[in-house]
């Protein structure tokens, strides 16, 4: 009897198919070592794959930056294998920054991160631009005292000669006389924007001027009561003397550019129009103005010792302007302050490149915080594209005269209003005005953290006034909210830091 042969063709596709199957799977395997031999990766579509310039397989390479797969003995390319490959490690329930840098390599924040690493040798400095949710020193006075605490340092940094909310501040006490104000959200008062300071501001003395900075005791008594050095932060014009004293010891001179002399002046062709209406010039004598000066020559002058009090006198300087005193440790951390009530943050957009490149001379930063959007969100308006463009030619201009420093945008917190359910929620606006503060910190490719998000989201200020950290208007934070906030954000440059060392340890 014949025996009929069955067909195996499926049999053996099957077979073919699973071998294929495990090659592809192999693939996906990190490389092995044996006996100090780095193996190749099983590679089956190898002859079919895409390459590089360099003829490596595009796949496989990114297969080794997945598995952080680093060769022995190679150069900076592999080291960026094994940085890109590094993944976060961020703590439950943290809102951590978010780094839209477009270096692989390197991130935003790490030009800060490294400065931390510096602290114990350098002033490692930190400006915080704001609007009222940072007034008065508010979380930024806790922010520095717990980076202070950490890293060293001593002070409340820049002081403006008479800032809105000196009254009410905790972390200085100030006094000053005869000094004229120009800030920017008081435009009436001939405030010219390219005089201004990165506080938004400019100080002109009047006759004999005076001003005095006593260091604090009652909060952070060990960081704020003493500092290593005073500096004072102007730009001279004609005859101007300034005398100093600190601990209320002796007056000695701190700046001194001869004896006064008459206002300059200056010829001018003007055109003008009489009675017939005809256009015809005529030469005019003018006085020399301090917005012909413009802004851009900031000197700052320092004096060093044991000091928790410091005052100054000021005479003469025709066309002279004053912006602020800095009270320091040597080294360590300083966080200046740069708060504006009511304000978007648009101010700094008029603030003249030299300007900005002669304070990055003498005080240079390490980190620039732009936290600003409570005074502009509002119920009726989703669409914040025209708001976030003017903010962003501030983080332009912020990155090309502090270069080496890193730039963080803060979101707006959170701002309640009572719903149709009865209960307080997040107002209107607030949502889309974090998502295009996002949108704009990766368009400008700086680091961004969700404040908002960090705050509880939702309600989450209404929270913080049934336990008294925030204001009834359920808006504004007080000091005990800014503690609050400060510990947060404190907490994740400190995780930052820590990704940051393990990154490229």
């Amino acid at each position: 009897m014949k025996t009929e042969k069955k067909n195996k063709i499926w049999q053996t596709f099957l077979l073919v198919l699973v071998v294929v199957a495990a090659l592809i799977g192999l693939f996906y395997l990190p490389r092995m070592n044996l006996f100090g031999v780095d193996m190749r990766r099983v590679n089956i579509l190898s002859d079919v794959q895409r390459r590089d310039k360099d003829g490596n397989i595009l796949a496989e390479v990114k297969a080794d930056e997945a598995d952080g797969y680093v060769e022995q003995g190679v150069d900076s390319a592999a080291i960026r294998v094994k940085q890109l490959a590094y993944v976060d490690t961020v703590p439950k329930g943290m809102v951590a920054i978010e780094d839209f840098a477009t270096d692989g390599l390197h991130r935003e924040m790490d030009k800060f991160y490294a400065a931390l690493g510096q602290s114990h040798n350098r002033p490692v400095r930190v400006a915080y631009f704001g609007d009222s949710y940072i007034e008065g020193d508010i979380l930024t006075m806790d922010l520095r005292a717990l980076l202070q605490q950490k890293f060293g340092g001593k002070g409340v940094g820049f002081v403006e000669i008479a800032c809105v909310s000196s009254d009410f501040r905790r972390s200085v006490t100030s006094r000053r006389n005869n000094w004229n104000r120009y800030h920017a959200n008081e435009r009436g008062r001939g405030f010219k924007a390219n005089l201004q300071s990165l506080a938004g501001s400019y100080f002109i003395p009047s006759g004999t001027a005076t001003y005095e900075l006593r260091c604090q005791t009652s909060v952070y008594g060990n960081l704020l009561g003493e500092v290593d050095e005073a500096t004072v932060f102007f730009t001279p014009g004609s005859g101007l003397n300034i005398n100093y004293a600190f601990n209320g010891g002796e007056s000695q001179s701190l700046f001194s550019n001869g004896e006064a002399s008459a206002p300059q002046t200056y010829e001018e062709m003007v055109e003008v129009m009489d009675s017939d209406s005809v256009i015809s010039y005529k030469t005019v004598t003018r006085t020399v103005e301090t917005a012909q000066q413009g802004a851009g020559n900031v000197v700052a002058k320092s004096v060093s010792g044991n000091i928790n009090r410091f005052s100054m006198t000021v005479t003469g300087g025709h066309g002279s302007r004053f912006y602020g005193v800095a009270l320091d440790g040597h080294n360590g951390i300083a966080v200046d302050n740069f708060s504006m009530r009511g304000s978007g943050g648009q101010h700094l957009g008029g603030i003249p490149m030299e300007t900005l490149r002669s304070f990055a001379s003498v005080r240079p930063y390490d980190l620039i915080v732009i936290h600003y959007g409570l005074n502009v969100a509002n119920e009726k308006q989703k669409d914040y594209g025209g708001y976030i463009g003017q903010l962003g030619k501030v983080i332009d201009l912020m990155k090309e005269a502090f270069p080496h420093a890193s730039i963080l945008v803060v979101s707006m917190g959170d701002r309640d209003k009572r719903g149709s359910d009865g209960q307080m929620h997040t107002m209107g606006g607030v949502k889309e005005m974090v998502s295009y503060e996002r949108k704009m910190a990766s368009d400008h490719h700086v680091a961004f953290w969700n404040l908002y998000e960090a705050m509880g989201g939702d309600g989450s200020l209404a929270k913080m006034t049934e336990k008294k950290q925030a204001n009834l208007d359920y808006t504004h934070i007080n000091f005990a909210g800014g503690r609050h906030l400060a510990e947060l954000l404190f907490d994740v440059l400190m995780n930052g830091k820590e990704n940051y060392e393990n990154r490229v340890r």
